[in-house]
């Protein structure tokens, strides 16, 4: 089974293929492009990545994107309009990038490859960055912290991985109004609500499930569960 991965429209739009659960091919756009961090979307990447293995955008399973769009275009369009009027620029340069390209990847996926919608799936944008690193590394469990400027809304989240599973149940929102909430409520949450969110945890029959279980929200959102399935890696059956 083939897995597509793309990055693109932030900065170092990149493409990688797995082949059953392994990565078999990953190229950054900026290779052929020769624009320095070019974000675009990824197609001689893509290309590259296909080429090398011998199969045509007709032979992928999935094709997985590295955050979810419209999850952060509300964080983006919320942070404006609390921030307004001395946000207006800065909201009015957004809207210009995300009404014209951003919102719409998964038309524009289908749209270059070829892939039908039921295909195209989205991760969250620290759910990419926990399994990038955990799923090439050469461990078989790990805890799990990750730290980024900012996600959809989370800014830093803590878990755990075993085998092919990855759970990340601690998370840090981007902070807007509701500035009591720290980091410090963030490296201090209780053992007792870590057990009963690993607890929750559930398998398919398969085993080939990542679940992501967020029930200590920084600030009043409900909890969101997050759902990708992979292929575990050969090395890891």
């Amino acid at each position: 089974m083939y897995i597509l991965g793309i990055s693109c429209f932030f900065h170092d739009a990149a493409a990688a293929l797995l082949r059953d659960g392994v990565l078999v091919a990953a190229a950054e756009e900026e290779r052929f492009t020769r624009k320095k961090h070019d974000f675009e979307f990824p197609l001689q990447a893509i290309r590259y990545v296909l080429e090398a293995e011998g199969i045509t955008a007709a032979d992928l399973e999935y094709v997985a994107f590295f955050e979810k769009p419209f999850v952060k275009f509300e964080r983006i369009l919320m942070t404006s309009l609390r921030m307004f009027p001395r946000a207006m620029k800065v909201f009015r340069e957004a809207m210009v990038t995300w009404l014209l390209d951003k919102l719409w990847v998964s038309a524009l996926i289908t749209e270059q490859l070829g892939v039908p919608r039921e295909k195209i799936l989205f991760s969250r944008h620290h759910l990419s960055h926990a399994a990038s690193a955990f799923f090439c590394s050469p461990f078989d469990s790990a805890a799990i912290l990750t730290v980024d400027g900012v996600g959809e809304w989370a800014t830093a989240t803590m878990g755990w991985a075993k085998g092919n599973e990855l759970h990340l149940w601690i998370t840090l929102h981007f902070i807007t109004r509701h500035v009591s909430h720290t980091a410090e409520n963030f490296f201090n949450c209780s053992a007792t609500r870590a057990q009963r969110t690993t607890n929750s945890l559930r398998q398919t029959r398969d085993g080939h499930r990542i679940s992501v279980r967020r029930p200590l929200i920084m600030t009043p959102r409900r909890d969101v569960t997050s759902i990708m399935r992979i292929p575990p890696p050969a090395s890891r059956q």
